[in-house]
């Protein structure tokens, strides 16, 4: 499960995530990252078993954690199937289907948000907004 890591600037020199790997022993594979003197927010992917074990270390850390089960929302009443979104997802997280409808994998979500930014008719939006 991927999960998304907000560091406050107070904890932006720790080792954070060495310190997480070291104490859980659960490997932790980084799939995008911004971070500088301001901001610290990286997505993760952790196995679905240890979620809950490694967002807890992040919390006592002082991170912000969430989950990522559903990062980008797709307004299919606002979709006209243009593939802008396929054309510039870097991970391909949208794809045509045979039908000309678009398909997506929400597990290969960085959340990178390039999707939304290039949407002519703004129909994908993150989750949380």
């Amino acid at each position: 499960m991927k999960i998304v890591l907000k560091f406050p600037q107070k904890v932006m020199q720790d080792p954070l995530l060495a310190d997480v790997v070291l104490e859980t022993g659960v490997r932790i594979n980084i799939d995008r990252a911004l971070v500088d003197a301001t901001i610290g927010e990286i997505v993760i992917d952790v196995p679905d078993e240890r979620v809950e074990e490694v967002a807890e270390a992040f919390r006592r850390r002082g991170t912000e954690v969430r989950e990522m089960d559903m990062p980008v929302v797709l307004d299919e009443a606002e979709c006209v199937q243009c593939g802008a979104c396929v054309s510039v997802c870097p991970v391909e997280v949208f794809t045509y289907n045979k039908d000309r409808s678009i398909s997506i994998d929400f597990t290969r979500c960085v959340l990178c948000k390039t999707c939304i930014t290039m949407c002519p008719h703004g129909a994908i939006k993150t989750a949380e907004e």
